[in-house]
């Protein structure tokens, strides 16, 4: 252990000035070429420690499916003692760098950090169009046209996934991602909010008024994971977008999508990217290397179809998976604005932004349609994630 603290704090050089970043790993001691999964978390802002949260959460279901990897969490502190507790409790072993600020030179550091390729890469962020990920006080980040950016590409497996796991991370970030990196990435269209496991089973965006009245947040469940866990209140957080287009402090856009969208360099890579995101998405049952077609289609409808409070489209939208209405109706779409058209790579409209109108403090961002195409996404997405339940089932996907 003393040989791999040692180690930790020769790759990791920070300002001494403040706790304020952390690094967990599980387990304790990580050996080199051990496939690995990192999980970012930014600074938290108004919203606290929930996106560490969902990084552990994550984590945990990354340790419950794929017990043979090994993972690490990088996150900047919001509260010290707070999110020391919660990494402990989660099984993490922390250790606590000297710095005052996360920002995408340490992110570097850690992804070289286990000496082995990642199998996976999450970010649990703050971002926008304009100027990416926010890592710390809205100061640091990370965006897709920084170098930085570029080389963590190099750190990936051949088979790793990216997801952006904040607000409108499809629009520049993951495309960038799946381009630069080669890798496939999934990101967002609009606002990305928060969500709980209630009473019924399904997944709620936990704010007070959107979620039915009757129901109440589960205590003990198995649902996530395969074991029992306790998740009570907001200790069991993911995130997923909103099913309306974006409207905040960016601007006003005019299209959008209610689910994460993958992108790849190639669209051959897509079907097994599609297992790969739902093996590693905390869902509605417990998913395994073993599971059923019908545990498979349980997840994917949680993924695809929207959290709405009275279940009216998220029942629709069941039904047309169920009788795969996807298949004879490409333009089919459950999202309540207007969906964006894209392709495996790219998408046909855009987000430009002022900086002129950002630094006089006015909405600076609007989207704009490259190409006047219907929106097939909802439809293309589903077929490939078909593709990849049909690999699944003929032993054929290798993670």
């Amino acid at each position: 252990m003393k040989y791999f603290v040692l180690t930790f704090f020769a790759v990791f050089i920070w300002a001494q000035d403040s706790l304020a970043i952390f690094l967990a790993t599980d387990p304790g001691q990580l050996r080199s070429g051990v496939p690995t999964d990192v999980f970012v978390a930014g600074d938290g802002d108004d919203h606290g420690n929930l996106f560490l949260k969902s990084a552990i959460l994550a984590a945990k279901v990354s340790r419950d499916r794929f017990p043979q990897r090994q993972r690490i969490i990088i996150s900047a502190a919001n509260d010290l003692y707070s999110d020391q507790q919660l990494l402990a409790n989660a099984g993490f072993k922390l250790h606590i760098a000297d710095s005052s600020r996360l920002d995408k030179s340490q992110i570097l550091s850690a992804l070289k950090f286990p000496r082995s390729l990642l199998t996976s890469l999450q970010f649990f962020v703050h971002s926008n169009p304009q100027t990416g990920i926010v890592l710390h006080k809205r100061t640091k980040r990370l965006a897709h046209t920084d170098a930085e950016f570029f080389q963590m590409g190099s750190f990936l497996a051949r088979n790793a996934v990216v997801i952006f796991h904040s607000c409108n991370s499809g629009w520049f970030l993951a495309p960038a991602a799946a381009k630069l990196w080669g890798r496939p990435a999934f990101g967002t269209f609009t606002a990305d909010d928060f969500q709980e496991p209630m009473s019924d089973g399904k997944w709620y965006y936990h704010d007070a008024g959107r979620y039915p009245e009757h129901l109440s947040r589960v205590g003990n469940t198995t649902r996530i994971l395969r074991q029992s866990m306790r998740c009570g209140s907001h200790d069991c957080l993911r995130l997923k977008p909103v099913n309306n287009n974006y409207s905040g402090m960016m601007g006003r856009f005019d299209k959008g999508l209610g689910f994460y969208k993958g992108f790849a360099k190639s669209e051959a890579d897509l079907p097994q990217a599609m297992i790969h995101y739902a093996l590693l998405m905390p869902s509605v049952t417990p998913l395994s290397m073993q599971s059923s077609r019908a545990e498979f289609m349980a997840v994917v409808k949680d993924w695809m179809c929207p959290s709405d409070k009275s279940g009216s489209l998220f029942a629709a939208c069941s039904k047309a998976i169920d009788s795969k209405s996807f298949e004879s109706n490409p333009k089919l779409n459950f999202y309540a604005g207007t969906p964006v058209s894209c392709s495996a790579s790219q998408c046909y409209t855009i987000v430009k932004c002022s900086t002129f109108k950002s630094a006089l403090g006015i909405k600076s961002c609007k989207t704009v349609d490259v190409q006047d195409k219907p929106s097939t996404v909802f439809s293309d997405q589903m077929k490939q994630i078909m593709k990849g339940v049909q690999m699944f089932e003929k032993g054929q996907i290798s993670l």
